[in-house]
């Protein structure tokens, strides 16, 4: 949740920075009723919608390659719950890092939301995990977050 807090509190200076910069290319004589929060909520809804949709993008295009060894990392870091779903924050022909949110049980026995960061390298056949780190756990006492913040 403090994930997304900042992220919103960044999003939101940016917006600001955004705003100040259209302020100072408005034409001086120009008499109007400029509404600055206007440009700053749009500003907002850009800015914070482009990460995002850079990551869907980039899970629409390599996800299917990518599946097998997010499965793998999972397995190897003997999750006991179900893989919800995962994003490709970067890929390229020799590495891609991924996203990935599944179920858990924690020591009490209740169903928790895992985040998984994953590093996926080529292997001979199909994608293998590199290297794995938990990022949020209640079980595993890891309390962290992701940006674009997941959860």
């Amino acid at each position: 949740m403090f994930g997304l807090v900042g992220y919103l509190m960044a999003d939101f200076a940016i917006a600001c920075v955004v705003t100040v910069v259209v302020a100072m290319f408005r034409p001086i004589k120009q008499q109007d009723d400029w509404k600055a929060w206007k440009v700053i909520v749009g500003s907002m809804i850009v800015v914070g919608v482009i990460p995002y949709g850079y990551v869907e993008v980039m899970t629409k295009i390599n996800g299917q390659k990518l599946a097998p060894g997010v499965q793998s990392a999972l397995d190897e870091a003997e999750i006991q719950g179900k893989l919800q779903f995962f994003k490709v924050i970067w890929a390229n022909e020799k590495m891609a890092h991924v996203i990935a949110v599944s179920t858990d049980q924690n020591e009490f026995g209740m169903p928790e939301r895992m985040i998984m960061e994953i590093d996926l390298k080529p292997g001979k056949k199909e994608w293998e995990a590199d290297a794995y780190s938990i990022i949020s756990s209640f079980k595993r006492q890891r309390d962290a977050t992701t940006m674009p913040p997941y959860w």
